[in-house]
Formats: C-alpha cells, structure tokens, sequence
C-alpha cells in the first residue's frame, strides 16, 4: 500500500534540504519502504512517498519521522491510476 505524505517543516533554523535528507536515515519498520522524499516549492517543504503493509506500520513509521519534532505530517493513502 502506497502513501504520500507532505511535510512543513516547522523549525526555522538550519536548512531544511537538510531536515528533508536525514528522513532516510529513519530506520522504517520491518516491510516499510521509502520510495522516495521530494524537496517541494510552495505550501508544504517536502513530500515523503513510501510502501506500507497496512497502516499501522505506516503510522508506526511516521511516528518515528515526526519524534524529531520540527514536521506537520499529512498523509494520505495513494492508489496508481493504473489499478483504477
């Protein structure tokens, strides 16, 4: 199961490429993926996609991203339009 999660990144200080880079040295639980994490021009800094078995294991992994304390999250589930 796919999700997409956007981020504002709340802390002022430092740079927030930065802040975006170390989301891949979260370790995720066991059967997450990062698909990729995207640096993003406008409302929201970043955008994190990423596999999950189900959503406990994705919530478990966004818990993770989110102790650091410097996101908002939104997440939401991602169906490719090919499986429509």
């Amino acid at each position: 199961m796919l999700f997409l999660s956007l981020l504002k990144v709340y802390s002022s200080r430092g740079d927030h490429s930065a802040l975006l880079k170390r989301i891949w040295s979260v370790p995720p639980p066991s059967g997450v993926k990062i698909v990729q994490v995207y640096y993003l021009i406008g409302a929201y800094d970043g955008a994190i996609i990423f596999d999950a078995p189900n959503f406990k294991s994705a919530k478990d992994f966004l818990a993770k991203i989110a102790s650091q304390a410097v996101y908002r999250i939104e997440t939401m589930g991602a169906i490719p339009a090919e499986e429509l």
